[in-house]
C-alpha cells in the first residue's frame, strides 16, 4: 500500500537522483534508483544489499540465483506482490524493465514519472517511452 504523502516522496527521490553530481555503482545507479522509489511510495525496503563493483553485483545476483537485473526483479516482484501490469497501464511510481544489450546485465529498471520512464544509467538520465519497455510492476 502506498503511504501517505508518497508523491512528495517519490518526488524527492526523482529530484535528488537527477541532480547527484555521478552515477555510482551501488549508491546511485540503475537497480539503486527503483529501489528508492518503492520505499519513498511504500515505506518497504525490497533490496538491502551493498555491492561496489561490477564483480560484486554479479556475486550477488549469483547468490540469489539470477543471471541478470530482470531475474532480480521478478524475483523481488513476486516477494513483495507487485503485480505484473500491462505497460501502458503503468502509472506514476510503477516500475519498468527495459532491454538493452549495452546494459552490463542485459537490461535495466525505471521508474514510471508520467507518460515516460525514468532510467539512471551510467552515462545520464534517460527517459524512454513505456512502450519500448518489457514488463511493468504496480507499487503499492
Amino acid at each position: 500500500m502506498r503511504v501517505e504523502n508518497w508523491e512528495c516522496k517519490l518526488e524527492s527521490v526523482i529530484q535528488k537522483t537527477i541532480n547527484k553530481d555521478k552515477w555510482v555503482l551501488g549508491k546511485n545507479d540503475c537497480v539503486t534508483f527503483p529501489v528508492q522509489c518503492i520505499e519513498a511510495i511504500t515505506n518497504i525496503k525490497v533490496f538491502n544489499t551493498k555491492y561496489k563493483s561490477l564483480r560484486e553485483a554479479k556475486k550477488i545476483l549469483k547468490s540469489m540465483r539470477s543471471k541478470d537485473i530482470l531475474g532480480l526483479a521478478l524475483k523481488s516482484a513476486k516477494e513483495n506482490n507487485f503485480k505484473q501490469i500491462d505497460i501502458n497501464k503503468a502509472q506514476r511510481g510503477d516500475v519498468l524493465y527495459y532491454k538493452s544489450d549495452t546494459a552490463h546485465f542485459n537490461g535495466t529498471l525505471g521508474v514510471c514519472i508520467g507518460e515516460k520512464v525514468m532510467f539512471n544509467w551510467s552515462e545520464s538520465i534517460n527517459l524512454k517511452n513505456k512502450e519500448d519497455c518489457l514488463i511493468a510492476w504496480k507499487v503499492e
